[in-house]
Formats: structure tokens, C-alpha cells, sequence
């Protein structure tokens, strides 16, 4: 593979050469070789602060690094920070534990930032891996191109200086310097791990057989990166379009023109900037859903558009208004007394009340009918908050409401209707329990409606 003399600094990090600057040092040869090629590009010692994060995976090893990377650091009279995150405190259920410790590392650099960039050791190989990975899970050009040299996150400015070069030139060049004891983790050598089985079996066995990819998959990297810039570009001048601030309603029409390439980036990019949040990932799904939505035919009815747990869009007349949502905004539980007020709202449902003469028990989407005898005067409105048993109509089991959800999309996002001691009656719109159903005796009958408001 063909590449750059490491020996020349990147033209870009010249403009940051009399700025601090906070290295991600893990103490793997990697970071090692970052630290020593910015001391040979002509950083000053006192410039820079290596920050050694221990996520406490590994026990006494994790104690280890961080001693070697301290003493490391102190040999050459570079400033050291030791950051001791909990796995509890960032590994959630739901991400992979690379995505968790990645997120809890930004977390510390925000949370911490004192206007420094944040230089990390990523090279070829890891460019070339992060692109087939993405391949993998569907990723445009912008995701597979995602290890930029200069990128803006939040506040930050992160810089990756090594892109241009491979892993074993950075260790060729430790051993230049005579150091020889970088830290390996043992975990890169598991291949359970999907990053460790794409370089350790699949990329070694596939350039061994045919050693040109490896200058072909960097070359596409490359071009990948020119194509996603262009795009992003064309994006961002289109996403002005709709004026600052940007606006809450937007019209179907603006992004149905918009070609699809387009289309995606400037709904990630909206949506980045109306929630704040820089780093947002849209899923497949979420971008499917929006796709099918601007199918839909033109109607004065307001349907929902789910895009994440904190916003959808309200689709309405050919407008669509984004609502920004959080669970932690809605109150516990809501008392409805429906006989007082008949309709009323909880999160993003609508419930409507009526008492009707005599038996009445007809079919219809999300209408449940209870005989009004006994039935509660106060109902009470809430999300699933874990532990919640009932019995669903046509059964005799009491089963767990989490396992009734099961599948459910955002199920979290359910509306409960129950008693003042907790008796579930209704499940949403999906479910209502065997609790007062109507007979051929019931005299009065009362009229639950249960409707998405978008």
C-alpha cells in the first residue's frame, strides 16, 4: 500500500500546532505512535494531555495499562489524565459494548471540554474495517466514510492524523524508537467480537490470497469520503432552504423533491440540530417509515410518524410538524374522571368516554366496552413501568403485561388505563382485560376509545 512518509505532518494538523491538544491514549501501539509523532512533528511535550480511559472490564490488567501508560507519559514530561468510567454507568441494554464505551468516552470530552481538539489514533485498517462493517448494516457513503481527518461533534473538534497510515507502519516505527512493550488488550485477539472476526480472519485470509485489496479497499475509502463530502454539501444547502431557525412545520412537498440520496441527509441533519443532537443516527426502519409516509394521500387527519423515542412528525394536509417527546416530560400517571371530562390526552393518545343506554358491544378499532355497573368513576393513565399483570379478554391467566407487549413497536410508549388500584383494564388500543365485560343484564354501557392524536 502505497502511503505517506510518516515522518511529514498532515497539512491539516498545522493549523493546530501551537494549540493544546487531548490525545485518546490507550497505551496499544496505536495511541503510542500518536503520542510520539506529534512530539516529532514539533508539538511541545506540555501541549498535550494524554487521556487514558478504564472502562473496568478487565481488572488488574485495566489497572495495568493504565500504570504503563502513566509512566509512559511521564518519561516524556507529557501531562497525564486518568478517567475511570463504571460499566454500569454506560453499557446499556440495547448497544454493543464498543457503541457504549465509544458513547461514554464522547460523554467525558463533552463533559470535560476546555476547547481542545481530541486527537485519536484510528488508521487505515481501522478506516477500511469501519467501512465493510457499515456495509454490512446498510450504511450510504456518509457512514462508511464516518472516520473523517477533521470532524465537528458537538463542541469538539476530533482529528484522526493517522488515516493514511497502516497499523504495521506505526509499529515498524515504534520499534524505530526502540519501544517495544506497547499494551495489547487480549479481547482483539477474540473473534466474538464482529470488528476482531472481519481483521482476523476475514480481511487476513482474503489479502493474503489476493494482497491488491488492501490498496483497493483503502482507495475506495477514499473516494467513498470525496462522494459522501459532495453530498453532504449539496445537503446542507438545501437543508437552508427551510430558513433559520429552522422551522417545526414543513412541508410535504420539500422533502419530496428532494432526491433520495438527499432526502436522508437533510432529515438527519434537521433532526440533529432541532434535538441537539450532533452525533444522531437514523435506523433503516426509521428511514423506511418516513419513505412510506410520503406516499400516503393528502387527508385533513393527522397520522404519526415515528422516527425516534424523543420526536415523530405529525403529518397533516401535506404538513408535517415535528414534536419533540420525552418520556421523563409526561407526569407518572394522569387521573382521568371521564365522567367529568369525556375526552382527554396522555402522551401521544387520545381517549374518549361515553356511557350508552342498555348493552352495547359493537366492533370497531380501539373501542372496548365495559359494563358501567361497578366500572371506575377515576381511571388512571400511565406507561408500563415493569411488574404489571392482567387478565386479557378470553382468558383465565393473569400474564405479565411485559410479555403481552412482546414485539410491540415502542412499547413503552403504551398507554395504561387502569384503576386507582392498579387494575389494568385496557392495554392501549391492543388489549382490554376480562374485567366488567358486557352481558345480556348490563343496562348501561361504557365506551372506551383509545387513538394515536397523529
Amino acid at each position: 500500500m502505497k502511503t505517506k512518509k510518516l515522518e511529514q505532518i498532515p497539512l491539516f494538523l498545522e493549523f493546530y500546532r501551537h494549540k493544546k491538544l487531548r490525545i485518546g491514549f490507550s497505551g496499544g501501539a496505536d495511541s503510542t505512535a500518536l503520542l510520539l509523532k506529534l512530539l516529532q512533528w514539533g508539538f511541545l511535550p506540555e501541549q498535550l494531555e494524554a487521556v487514558h480511559f478504564d472502562h473496568g472490564l478487565r481488572g488488574a490488567a485495566s489497572c495495568a495499562d493504565a500504570c504503563w501508560c502513566r509512566d509512559f507519559c511521564k518519561k516524556l514530561h507529557i501531562p497525564f489524565t486518568l478517567v475511570v468510567l463504571e460499566p454500569s454507568e454506560y453499557h446499556l441494554t440495547g448497544s454493543s459494548l464498543e457503541a457504549a464505551a465509544r458513547n461514554a468516552r464522547l460523554t467525558w470530552y463533552r463533559q470535560n471540554d476546555d476547547g481542545s481538539p481530541v486527537v485519536l489514533a484510528h488508521h487505515a485498517n481501522d478506516r477500511v474495517e469501519t467501512m465493510l462493517l457499515k456495509i454490512a448494516r446498510g450504511g450510504n457513503s456518509s457512514a462508511l466514510s464516518s472516520l473523517r481527518k477533521v470532524r465537528k461533534l458537538w463542541n469538539l473538534t476530533i482529528l484522526r492524523p493517522l488515516l493514511d497510515y497502516q497499523k504495521s507502519e506505526l509499529e515498524d516505527f515504534l520499534r524505530q524508537q526502540n519501544v517495544t512493550d506497547w499494551r495489547i488488550d487480549s479481547s482483539n485477539s477474540s473473534c466474538d467480537f464482529h470488528r476482531n472476526y472481519l481483521r482476523n480472519q476475514l480481511l487476513k485470509n482474503w489479502s493474503k490470497q489476493y494482497p491488491q485489496i488492501s490498496d483497493g479497499l483503502l482507495q475506495a475509502a477514499s473516494s467513498l469520503e470525496q462522494d459522501a463530502d459532495f453530498i453532504e454539501q449539496c445537503a446542507a444547502a438545501r437543508l437552508t432552504e427551510l430558513g433559520l431557525p429552522l422551522p417545526e412545520k414543513t412541508s410535504r412537498s420539500f422533502w419530496a423533491e428532494l432526491h433520495p440520496a438527499l432526502r436522508v441527509r437533510v432529515l438527519r441533519s434537521y433532526l440533529a440540530q432541532m434535538l441537539h443532537n450532533e452525533d444522531l443516527q437514523l435506523a433503516q426502519s426509521q428511514i423506511l417509515h418516513f419513505e412510506q409516509a410520503l406516499q400516503l394521500q393528502e387527508s385533513p387527519e393527522k397520522r404519526r410518524i415515528e422516527l425516534s423515542e424523543k420526536c415523530c412528525f405529525v403529518l397533516r394536509n401535506n404538513i408535517y410538524q415535528l414534536l419533540l417527546e420525552t418520556p421523563e416530560a409526561l407526569p407518572e400517571h394522569q387521573i382521568w374522571h371521564w365522567q367529568q371530562q369525556a375526552v382527554t390526552t396522555f402522551g401521544a393518545w387520545q381517549l374518549t368516554a361515553q356511557l350508552l343506554p342498555g348493552a352495547k358491544n359493537e366492533s370497531g378499532s380501539g373501542c372496548f366496552y365495559f359494563d358501567s355497573n361497578t366500572f371506575p368513576a377515576a381511571l388512571q393513565l400511565h406507561f408500563r413501568r415493569g411488574g404489571e399483570t392482567m387478565t386479557v379478554w378470553g382468558s383465565k391467566t393473569r400474564r405479565r403485561v411485559k410479555h403481552l407487549l412482546s414485539g410491540v413497536e415502542n412499547k413503552d410508549r403504551i398507554v395504561l388505563v387502569s384503576d386507582l388500584q392498579n387494575n389494568i383494564y385496557l392495554l392501549g388500543n391492543l388489549r382490554r382485560s376480562a374485567l366488567l365485560p358486557v352481558t345480556v343484564a348490563t343496562q348501561q354501557t361504557v365506551k372506551i376509545k383509545i387513538t394515536p392524536i397523529f
